[in-house]
């Protein structure tokens, strides 16, 4: 096993790097840093040998960056802002964990039980976040997130919480009215109203899918509404306006008190669902530790009540 050891000193000329970019000049950089002029020179051209690299272009009256200096010079700026941001956030920061969720994970699994997981996870502070799709969720800041997909981000690390299960959904009033029962065949719907989600920057399955796993083939009829989120399209299920393809797991509290009803087969990919995904820093943390253990139970409970339905 080879063990790492940082180069302090390495991380010290960083530094003079970081500054002398930043300011242009090696007596502005001194000046900033409380060192002389020649203590940063010598600071550079140790940078330079043990990179074996030259930075500076150097003349009599002054030294310009060299093309691998800028570019070195641009990460080491980018990593400091960086580490200036996690400092800042830490700033009288109490014990919390920041989860990012996606509306529909929030309205079924959390908001209806935020009393539980507060208690369960106590004395850490819980927070939510919530972001709609994939491209969103890098500009939030948070330490864990429960998100659609077949495995962790790279650098993180994951574990799946419910395997994509999709059926399709819709109110009692509105099955009647159709002859739509749990059993239906798939065919049943392709004349059916169908409520459609925009799924830019999302990976479930749309009908589309649904229908191909049925051996069926369907595209939506010109002029079709597609609703923004899913969110906004389950009241509208609820109300009768049309069919909704639902996730079973998340749609379960709706179907237990009898606002929707099954009306088709469910189609389900193993290698796809819902993840935890978290920071390879945060898998010690006893506060994550104990967000991890009441989610899976309580998705756990989830699934084992959707197989007794």
């Amino acid at each position: 096993m080879r063990l790492l050891v940082r180069d302090v000193r390495q991380v010290q000329r960083l530094v003079v790097l970081e500054a002398v970019g930043r300011l242009g000049s090696f007596a502005a950089a001194a000046a900033e840093l409380g060192m002389s002029q020649p203590a940063v020179s010598k600071q550079m051209k140790a940078l330079e040998n043990s990179l074996r690299t030259a930075l500076f272009d150097r003349d009599a009256n002054r030294s310009r960056m060299t093309r691998d200096g800028a570019l070195l010079h641009q990460t080491v700026t980018e990593a400091f802002d960086i580490l200036e941001a996690r400092l800042s956030r830490l700033r009288g920061r109490a014990d919390q964990l920041r989860v990012a969720v996606q509306p529909s994970v929030a309205e079924s699994w959390f908001v209806p039980r935020l009393g539980d997981v507060r208690a369960a996870v106590a004395p850490t502070d819980v927070h939510l976040t919530i972001f709609d799709s994939e491209h969103e969720l890098a500009g939030i800041d948070h330490d864990v997130s429960v998100r659609f997909g077949d495995g962790p981000a790279p650098g993180s690390c994951a574990e799946p919480l419910v395997t994509e299960s999709v059926v399709p959904v819709a109110s009692p009033e509105l099955a009647d009215n159709l002859g739509l029962t749990p059993h239906s065949p798939a065919d049943a719907l392709l004349t059916a109203p169908l409520l459609h989600v925009d799924h830019t920057g999302r990976s479930w399955q749309d009908w589309g899918s649904w229908f191909a796993g049925n051996g069926l083939t369907y595209s939506a009829p010109a002029g079709t509404v597609v609703y923004p989120t899913y969110g906004s399209a389950v009241p509208l299920a609820i109300s009768g306006n049309g069919v909704l393809l639902s996730w079973r797991t998340l749609m379960g509290d709706h179907l237990r008190r009898g606002l929707l009803r099954e009306v088709g087969p469910v189609v389900t990919r193993p290698s796809r669902g819902y993840f935890v995904q978290w920071s390879p820093a945060l898998t010690r943390d006893a506060g994550f530790q104990r967000f991890r253990t009441w989610l899976r139970t309580t998705v756990s409970s989830q699934e084992e009540e959707d197989l007794r339905r």
